[in-house]
């Protein structure tokens, strides 16, 4: 069974972002009072995976929808090294 996701509820909240992640390149930052390594471009690959949420969000209920948010929440768990 899939798991059905609302893209309205997926937030990262980092208290604080490296300037290395700010510029797109490999750094840290602070989630959740814990510090997590940025591989460079995870900036950019966090930034995808809101945008293919974002775009799963205008398809009807199926099988694509619900492909695109997993992939999401996959690319995103890469990105921090989850």
């Amino acid at each position: 069974m899939a798991t059905r996701l609302d893209p309205k509820q997926f937030t990262i909240v980092a208290t604080f972002v490296s300037a290395g992640v700010a510029a797109g390149a490999g750094g840290f930052v602070i989630v959740g009072g814990k510090l997590k390594k940025v591989p460079p471009r995870g900036i950019k690959q966090l930034q995808a995976a809101y945008q293919m949420l974002e775009s799963a969000d205008g398809l009807a209920a199926g099988r694509l929808k619900t492909d695109l948010q997993n992939n999401a929440v996959q690319l995103a768990q890469q990105a921090v090294g989850a």
